[in-house]
């Protein structure tokens, strides 16, 4: 297959484009949208030999008449998070297919990644789809799950699928060539949509959550993200790591605890955990104390 555009937001999407032509695939143009401070991914298109362009609106008149004059076969979205309208599904000859980083049906939308490690799910689902008019509602045409254990983070999630979505990328080329494009069809009646997260979801409440469900809310929310917070009177307090340590501490929620000189623990609905990395915003000299509640 030749002639594919590529469009890609972030890391996600370079290892794609590099599989893709290391396979032998013709790329006539990578997509970068302009809200974004993508120089890396302009040096990166260059460094290949790529032509690229900068959207300011994907589905925009400008848009759609550039990309329909390049006369694609295929485009591969990774990590591009605009919705694509009818105009622009309908470019190319073969469709388009999405790389999304969720279980299907049950994790469709945005931060998916996320979303399964807050719900404390044993395992991700990585896949690549052909995409219709729906959010997430194609045929799968592959698919692999990473498994999520007790201490993986966010940071870590991310690097586990961007190794995984080249190959699945590649058998999802294969199978459009062969007209085996068909795919596993999802079952709507196990369908859920969850949200795109913002920082305003990061509020970590200890009152409402257990020390279990803290702490991978922590790891579901730390860097490259802005953290999970809490406030100390009015000062924000971002938190990048924690344990649930062997002490079984209790007794009110959200108080900050420090034991024979180990903390800062912070009791939750059920127990405490231990705070190992965080910073108080605007205030990075600053330390959590004993007695101090975290609301």
């Amino acid at each position: 297959m030749n002639n594919i555009i590529i469009f890609l937001n972030g890391n996600r999407g370079v290892p794609v484009v590099q599989a893709v032509k290391r396979a032998g695939y013709q790329i006539s143009t990578i997509v970068i949208p302009s809200n974004n401070n993508n120089d890396h991914l302009q040096n990166e298109a260059k460094k290949l030999g790529l032509n690229y362009f900068i959207a300011n609106n994907v589905n925009s008149l400008v848009s759609i008449n550039h990309l329909k004059s390049l006369s694609p076969s295929l485009f591969i979205i990774a990590g591009y998070s605009t919705i694509f309208k009818k105009d622009l599904i309908d470019i190319p000859k073969m469709g388009v297919i999405n790389l999304h980083a969720g279980r299907l049906p049950e994790y469709r939308g945005g931060s998916p990644l996320n979303w399964q490690i807050i719900n404390g799910e044993n395992e991700a689902v990585v896949s690549v789809i052909k995409i219709n008019e729906g959010i997430d509602t194609g045929p799968v045409l592959s698919e692999q799950s990473i498994m999520i254990n007790s201490s993986i983070t966010i940071s870590e999630l991310h690097e586990e699928a961007n190794k995984i979505f080249p190959k699945l990328v590649l058998n999802a080329i294969k199978l459009i060539d062969k007209g085996e494009n068909i795919g596993r069809h999802q079952n709507e009646e196990k369908a859920k949509y969850w949200h795109q997260r913002n920082d305003d979801d990061g509020y970590l409440n200890f009152n409402s959550l257990t020390a279990r469900e803290a702490d991978r809310f922590i790891r579901a929310l730390t860097r490259p993200y802005p953290g999970a917070w809490a406030l100390l009177g009015n000062k924000k307090v971002r938190i990048f790591k924690a344990k649930i340590p062997k002490l079984d501490l209790r007794g009110n929620s959200s108080r900050v605890c420090f034991i024979q000189g180990q903390g800062p623990y912070v009791i939750c609905k059920d127990r405490a955990i231990i705070i190992q990395e965080y910073i108080i915003e605007d205030f990075p000299d600053l330390n959590l104390e004993h007695g101090n509640f975290l609301e």
